[in-house]
């Protein structure tokens, strides 16, 4: 391995295996590892590692160590972040970020894995999220309001023993508030979500039949109990929500899921789990009832409603205004497993013949 490397390890949740993962590195020249003691001190590590004028970076954690990497990583001026190129191993509970780019399971194979994307230049250029509200601007991959940032205000309160403030890791304690939350509110809102849609298109893929209508704005009132936007597919644990995404296109992936009643959510549940939503709109249309609506848009506006939570890559926000969403077209670097890299680089050994 001739390349240099950081490794910025965020401890938190899984001391025993930021340990083992240390215990890997350190074989491994050329690489400089640290490890964060707070949020701050993470924030503070990555400032050293683009101040160092190093290309490669590795962060351990889960998906909102991940976005604070990311919101670190744009504060960069673009000359630098165009040198930089950052792979997130498997640190969370959930690790949507991880699975949208096919990172392997095993720790040692994801070392082994980033190590060799390293040495022959295995990246791409990935689009992010620009979220501006309260005036704050914020970037991410995944943007969710409704039932999902409910379920994770209700995770949030479910702390572990002894630490104030630190939600419980893992699976159990976030799918318990989930199902009490689409129990409760799966359902067509009363007040209804207020969106201006802008240079896009509606896209229906379905079973039999693909429909689209394309648009400069478009104005939409909206009673759907989830809305998700993407530019990543999964949000954790394979759950795959944003099933269209294209990580590069300079598009976001906006979803409104009409869901009228939690049966119907729980009749729908492995469509729902794995992105066939082709398969809910084939039963829903057949009866007349609404789709699970999909868009590929450049810009979203969210008209002001009071107590509005979100969240972002997992995150929980709130905002009683306005929040704007746009897309920042390949902005950032990922290194990326060859699976991954192959699928986007199909005539890679013939470029030199059709130039």
């Amino acid at each position: 391995m001739n390349k240099r490397f950081w490794l910025i390890i965020n401890p938190a949740r899984y001391p025993h295996i930021a340990r083992q993962l240390k215990g890997i590195v350190k074989y491994i020249p050329r690489s400089t590892v640290r490890e964060s003691r707070s949020e701050e001190h993470f924030r503070e590590l990555i400032r050293d590692f683009i101040a160092s004028g190093d290309s490669y970076l590795l962060i351990w954690g889960g998906d909102g160590t991940a976005n604070i990497a990311l919101n670190c990583l744009m504060k960069a001026d673009k000359k630098r972040r165009d040198k930089i190129a950052v792979g997130f191993l498997r640190g969370g509970s959930g690790n949507g970020i991880q699975d949208s780019y096919e990172v392997p399971k095993n720790l040692r194979a994801q070392i082994r894995t980033y190590l060799e994307s390293m040495e022959n230049r295995r990246t791409q250029r990935v689009d992010l999220l620009k979220i501006s509200f309260d005036e704050e601007v914020l970037y991410g991959q995944l943007f969710g309001t409704g039932l999902d940032a409910k379920a994770l205000n209700a995770r949030n309160s479910i702390t572990q023993s002894g630490k104030k403030n630190h939600p419980r890791p893992g699976f159990i304690p976030y799918i318990i508030p989930a199902i009490k939350t689409v129990y409760r509110g799966a359902r067509l809102q009363e007040e209804p979500l207020l969106l201006t849609l802008n240079q896009g298109r509606f896209a229906f893929r379905g079973t039999r039949t693909n429909a689209e209508f394309p648009f400069k704005e478009y104005a939409l009132e909206s009673r759907a109990p989830l809305l998700e936007v993407g530019v990543r597919p999964y949000y954790g644990w394979y759950y795959k929500i944003c099933p269209d995404v294209v990580c590069n296109n300079g598009l976001m992936d906006a979803y409104l899921f009409n869901l009228t009643s939690p049966w119907k959510v729980l009749f729908s549940l492995f469509s729902l789990w794995n992105g066939h939503y082709h398969r809910i709109n084939k039963r829903y249309a057949k009866k007349g009832l609404p789709l699970i609506e999909h868009y590929k848009i450049r810009k979203m506006t969210i008209h002001p409603q009071r107590g509005r939570l979100f969240h972002i890559d997992g995150e929980l926000h709130r905002s009683d205004g306005e929040v704007t969403l746009k897309v920042k077209n390949q902005t950032l670097r990922f290194l990326v497993p060859e699976s991954f890299h192959q699928k986007f680089h199909p005539l890679h050994e013939w470029d030199e013949k059709i130039v």
